[in-house]
């Protein structure tokens, strides 16, 4: 029996936010997708909820998406998705272990990374 995955998606820009939301329903099947489009409502979310998947932005209003994923708990899987990579210090993605996806984003990539969270999450029931 599959475990129902915990997918957060937080862009400011919403269509960005809802492709993604698309291709993530469509490629997991059993999960909740939460997408924001203001990364402190998002932290707000995530002060009550624990994604089993954290995919952000990187260069939003209010929040960027580095302080966004300090703020997940260590054992959420970080993604970035930005057409910024190159301004962001490598070391301090992986210090934060991010998996680091530049825009337009390659779905199958993002698919085998969701894949690979589900089979994990199913093993360790």
């Amino acid at each position: 029996m599959s475990q129902t995955l915990e997918i957060i998606i937080v862009d400011d820009e919403p269509q960005i936010t809802e492709l993604l939301r698309s291709f993530v329903e469509i490629f997991s099947g059993e999960s909740n997708v939460h997408t924001f489009n203001d990364p402190l409502e998002a932290k707000d979310f995530m002060g009550d909820n624990r994604p089993d998947i954290l995919i952000t932005d990187y260069k939003m209003p209010g929040l960027d998406g580095i302080e966004l994923l300090k703020s997940a708990d260590q054992s959420v899987r970080k993604v970035m998705i930005s057409g910024y990579l190159s301004e962001i210090a490598t070391e301090q993605l992986q210090r934060l272990d991010v998996t680091c996806m530049e825009k337009p984003v390659a779905m199958q990539k993002l698919g085998d990374l969701i894949a690979d969270v589900q089979d994990q999450k199913n093993v360790s029931v």
